[in-house]
């Protein structure tokens, strides 16, 4: 069999990313985000100028589809990103969009008509939301919509208002200032969420990104509240959660069954101690099986965070993209490959409008990276002590050493519940996969393996075939044929698999079975 073709490629991601149907990302979900390149000051014209690149040069042939307006959108320019009463609301408590930024949504016509453009473009629109209450609506103290009478929400004789749901003692760890959590039991939590999603949704509405309601801030009953609602309203809506901190696969599973996609860290910025940080996780989510579990309306895809690749911002800051990425093309290179392997979300954070930055290394637009995102299985980090490491001017270690020390460390009642995978702490990781070969036979299948290396200095890494197979089991892996694919190089499988790879890079093999 030979390898993928580009046209097989290109015809394969468009039939699993476009063709959902009646469900909800079966395969992970793959678009932009304006966080990383505008931090909370994006103007409708600059989505906009970026929705038309993602229509006209990555959705058809790339599968990019999602257009998100990541938080913040209802601040005036005059605040910061952590101020106190400088949000538009309705006399309801509801954030709007800045008109100022957002000159459309004047008139409380909220995002319909930018939610208009983005449908006609082919794509579908995504905004960032808040858990809880604003604490501007609390300090107005807002009477709560009944959307069933149209009017406030009464219960035992009483109007309800912000602050008889809002909880100040809870308010969200990052932006303390902005948003705190609200009672969700309660009738009149349960009506406000309801009043906000019902709006938010008649704007067209087709991906929700929640913050401040996972990790650290897990609020389980309002994660469900709102699973439950937009399952009513509509079923289409791709739920992602966010932020991951201290995100554990327990957590996980109580949730994953509500949503599309989770995130598993805190942010991801272009620092390589941030890509580096990310190994452990994926290799936990990975081996708890909950990469492409079962989710709201289809599938749910823990989330590594967007890809702050391209012309970037900085964090938290009132300025737009003024800066290329701090990554090398290494260091790129690995963190596209470990997302894809993983199965990851992929949403670009670069600007788009800076087409040098995203189109001349071709990362983000890799076919072969993109199949495996799409259409692999049995992802997980190779967890067998089979890899050997070749060091310069030093003698060779295998991880077969390092995980017989680290085996008598362990702690006898270790608590298997958090299914945690073997660590390698010798800056080598390596994962594998397997998928279809592009539909060229009927039997045809791939597999996919990656050798990553987190040190500073550049590393040989093999891996004997024989202990290769035990993590592809079932697998004949002397005699493959397979390519490389960032040096394009030919490889037929001996006895022993090798690279050399780049401080901070990688090595991707693909091979037919």
């Amino acid at each position: 069999m030979k390898f993928l073709s580009v046209i097989s490629l290109c015809f394969f991601l468009c039939l699993c990313v476009h063709s959902v149907l009646s469900e909800n990302a079966i395969t992970p979900p793959r678009g932009w985000n304006s966080y990383d390149s505008f931090s909370w000051i994006i103007s409708e014209d600059e989505y906009l100028q970026n929705a038309k690149i993602i229509s006209d040069q990555l959705l058809s042939q790339y599968g990019y589809e999602y257009a998100v307006v990541d938080y913040l959108w209802y601040r005036d320019l005059k605040g910061n990103s952590n101020s106190r009463g400088s949000d538009t609301i309705d006399e309801w408590g509801r954030l709007h969009p800045d008109a100022k930024r957002w000159p459309s949504s004047n008139g409380w016509k909220g995002f319909k008509n930018v939610a208009d453009k983005v449908h006609e473009m082919g794509l579908k629109f995504g905004i960032h939301l808040m858990a809880g209450i604003s604490t501007q609506a609390y300090d107005a103290n807002t009477p709560i919509l009944d959307t069933k009478t149209g009017k406030a929400y009464e219960e035992s004789g009483k109007v309800w208002h912000a602050k008889d749901i809002g909880i100040p003692e809870r308010a969200c760890k990052w932006m303390d200032n902005g948003f705190m959590a609200l009672n969700v039991t309660s009738g009149a939590g349960k009506a406000f969420l309801r009043s906000l999603y019902e709006l938010y949704i008649s704007w067209g509405l087709d991906f929700v990104k929640l913050d401040c309601v996972f990790g650290e801030d897990l609020d389980f009953e309002e994660i469900s509240y709102v699973s439950q609602t937009l399952k009513e309203i509509k079923p289409s809506i791709v739920f992602s959660l966010s932020p991951g901190v201290k995100a554990t696969p327990n957590m996980a599973k109580v949730i994953n069954g509500l949503v599309n996609t989770y995130r598993v860290t805190g942010d991801d910025w272009d620092k390589w101690s941030d890509v580096a940080s990310h190994f452990d996780v994926a290799r936990d989510f990975g081996a708890a099986k909950l990469i492409g579990a079962q989710g709201l309306n289809g599938k749910s895809w823990p989330d590594l965070d967007m890809l702050p690749f391209g012309w970037l911002t900085d964090p938290a800051v009132n300025q737009g993209p003024h800066r290329l990425t701090n990554l090398n093309l290494e260091e790129r290179q690995t963190q596209m490959t470990l997302w894809c392997m993983a199965k990851s979300p992929i949403m670009y954070g670069g600007d788009l409008r800076n087409l040098d930055s995203w189109k001349k290394d071709g990362l983000i637009i890799n076919p072969t990276l993109l199949f495996i995102n799409a259409n692999s299985k049995d992802n997980a980090e190779a967890c067998e002590p089979f890899l050997l490491l070749f060091v310069r001017f030093s003698s060779i270690t295998t991880l077969n050493d390092v995980n017989n020390i680290e085996e008598e460390e362990k702690e006898e009642n270790e608590d298997m519940e958090n299914v945690k995978a073997e660590v390698s702490t010798s800056g080598i990781r390596a994962w594998v996969a397997t998928g279809n070969n592009g539909g060229q036979s009927p039997q045809g299948q791939d597999i996919y393996i990656a050798f990553f290396n987190l040190n500073n200095v550049p590393k040989t890494i093999s891996a004997k075939i024989d202990d290769l197979a035990k993590a592809l089991p079932g697998k004949k892996l002397i005699g493959l044929q397979g390519r490389e694919v960032w040096s394009l190089k030919s490889i037929t499988i001996g006895d022993v698999l090798s690279a050399q790879v780049a401080p901070h890079g990688c090595a991707l093999f693909v091979f037919d079975y």
